[in-house]
């Protein structure tokens, strides 16, 4: 993952012409009380969804025809070394439309503190069957190479991962008219490629997960992550902050068949 991320950041500033390792969590999640054995059983979701497993983050979404998605994150805290102030966000929108064989990526970043220096780019990446291309931060098209493959396969559970062996707290809501179940685990059963650890490293995350049992999929899955001495993302420095990351999947936008084709110039 790490490898993926310099990558991705390689190509960012080799347009701008300036020039992982997925480690476990140790902490677990605190709740303040568990539900009754009687609240889970009157709020149970359907046969089938007692434990639900999601990594990556958006793996069942392959078997809808199409979909919409949007990852999103954010730092703020201090680089270890100087103490200085250190930021940093980014937004990755993703399309797919399986029945043509069509993705489209754009990423967005910005901030040393998950990047290698405080400069706003964008990327975009196609893929239309087995072709790719790239427009990168000065809006010029390539077609082929493994920076555009890169960039239109980049996902959900390489940004945000995903988690295992979730069970429902009994807690139901209707996100975009569709009815939801909100599950928790164990934080051993979650991973999460944005943070590169070290032995001095700790981490500290509370996670909000909801499921769609109707779609089989995650429709909302929300990390904050309070750190010490990590790396974020393609960060060059040690940080101690706040990480806060977002998966949420375009609910009315579900077996859409979105419009992906060759980029302008390419």
């Amino acid at each position: 993952m790490r490898r993926l991320w310099g990558a991705v950041f390689i190509l960012v500033l080799a347009a701008c012409n300036t020039p992982a390792t997925e480690e476990p969590i140790p902490t677990l999640i605190t709740l303040d009380t568990f539900p009754t054995a009687i609240f889970l059983t009157d709020n149970a979701p359907p046969p089938g969804f007692s434990v639900f497993n999601a990594d990556p983050i958006d793996v069942h979404l392959s078997d809808r025809q199409g979909w919409t998605y949007t990852v999103t994150g954010s730092f703020e805290g201090v680089f270890d070394d100087t103490g200085d102030q250190a930021e940093g966000i980014f937004e990755a929108q993703v399309w797919s439309n399986e029945l043509g064989e069509a993705r489209r990526v754009v990423l967005d970043v910005e901030g040393s503190a998950i990047s290698p220096d405080d400069l706003g780019r964008r990327l975009e990446g196609v893929r239309i069957s087995n072709d790719f291309y790239m427009v990168d931060t000065n809006g010029q098209c390539t077609a082929g190479g493994e920076g555009a493959e890169i960039i239109a396969d980049l996902s959900a559970g390489q940004l945000i991962g995903g988690v295992v062996n979730a069970v429902p707290t009994g807690h139901r809501q209707e996100i975009g008219g569709v009815p939801a179940w909100q599950y928790t685990f164990t934080l051993e059963n979650i991973r999460l490629p944005a943070v590169h650890r070290n032995p001095s490293s700790t981490v500290d995350i509370q996670a909000d997960l909801w499921v769609s049992p109707d779609y089989n999929a995650v429709l909302l899955f929300e990390v904050r992550a309070d750190v010490k001495q990590v790396e974020i993302l393609s960060g060059e420095r040690s940080v101690t902050g706040t990480l806060y990351l977002r998966y949420e999947l375009d609910v009315p936008q579900l077996d859409v068949l979105p419009n992906i084709s060759v980029p302008h110039g390419c």
